[in-house]
């Protein structure tokens, strides 16, 4: 692999949590940063020009369904259950495990173009863009979701020990977590299943959660109390990242500050399936950790070599 040397870039710096710019160098051999410095000379190298350009850390899309950029703008006008219901789900059962690859494939360069270069997925077929990720060289966090209210809950997680277990452990650029799909889909013995798996493989737990108003109720229903107070119960000792966020209260907030968790908020799937967008100034003075994925988000690289 030939050693790259990226010139006259701005360098984003984060120093005592300020971003700092300086005009700066970066060696790269063997795909890693090797230095970073005022002048780097080395005859063999490839030079790239980031003239005019930040040279900056990829961005992390912390909840993502990868293949499902096929269905971009199929289903204007939705709510959320019906979205689910009546639109994915129905078409979701049609895909192939080619369809899954070279949906991913087409997400994975979307992505990288855009400046993003670790995605946290939660989508089945998971060995098919889990291939699509190692051929597109792109760090990804990847699982096989669970739920029991289909009654197919110790399918799924035989699915997922499987797909744990043949992993490449060599391969750092792909990690795990265990994703129940999320509270209203998923009973208290998926839930402890969940937990369970996620200890004894020493991983994250990856859930939507409060994503729509309609959740509030079924998740009562459900579990006889309200949805903090569920994820509580089961993932009180377990990193969990909580996908939406929409409608988090203010006890939630409260329970939420003694968990080791943080929330994925999607601003732009939520309003167009007419959920709002959540609070996040709020949250973020309260203490909880806060990221937001944007999915038309355009950060552009253009080097050339010179």
């Amino acid at each position: 692999m030939q050693d790259i040397i990226i010139k006259n870039g701005k360098v984003l710096f984060f120093e005592a949590n300020n971003v700092v710019i300086k005009n700066k160098e970066i060696l790269i051999q063997e795909g890693k940063i090797a230095k970073i410095q005022d002048k780097i000379e080395k005859n063999d190298a490839y030079l790239l020009n980031a003239n005019n350009c930040i040279v900056m850390p990829g961005l992390i899309n912390t909840h993502a369904h990868i293949p499902m950029s096929i269905f971009r703008e199929s289903t204007e006008g939705c709510k959320l259950y019906d979205w689910l219901h009546k639109e994915i789900w129905p078409r979701e059962e049609k895909l192939t495990k080619e369809d899954i690859y070279y949906a991913s494939m087409l997400s994975f360069i979307e992505m990288i173009s855009t400046g993003t270069t670790c995605i946290n997925d939660q989508y089945f077929m998971p060995e098919q863009i889990r291939d699509a990720a190692k051929e597109a060289k792109v760090r990804a966090v990847l699982t096989r979701p669970l739920m029991d209210t289909d009654n197919t809950l110790e399918t799924r997680i035989e699915e997922f020990k499987k797909f744990y277990e043949t992993r490449q452990k060599e391969n750092d650029l792909i990690t795990y977590t265990v994703a129940p799909h999320g509270l209203y889909t998923c009973t208290g013995k998926c839930l402890e299943k969940a937990a369970a798996l996620a200890k004894e493989y020493h991983i994250p737990v990856h859930i939507h959660f409060l994503e729509s108003i309609d959740e509030i109720e079924d998740i009562k229903n459900l579990h006889a109390k309200p949805a903090a107070q569920v994820l509580k119960q089961y993932f009180s000792d377990v990193h969990t990242i909580l996908a939406h966020g929409v409608k988090i209260t203010d006890e939630d907030i409260e329970i939420l500050k003694t968990m080791d968790c943080g929330i994925a908020h999607n601003p732009i799937s939520n309003l167009r399936l007419g959920c709002k967008i959540a609070d996040t100034t709020k949250y973020l003075k309260q203490g909880l950790n806060v990221a937001l994925r944007n999915r038309r988000t355009r950060i552009r690289k253009q080097f050339r070599h010179v």
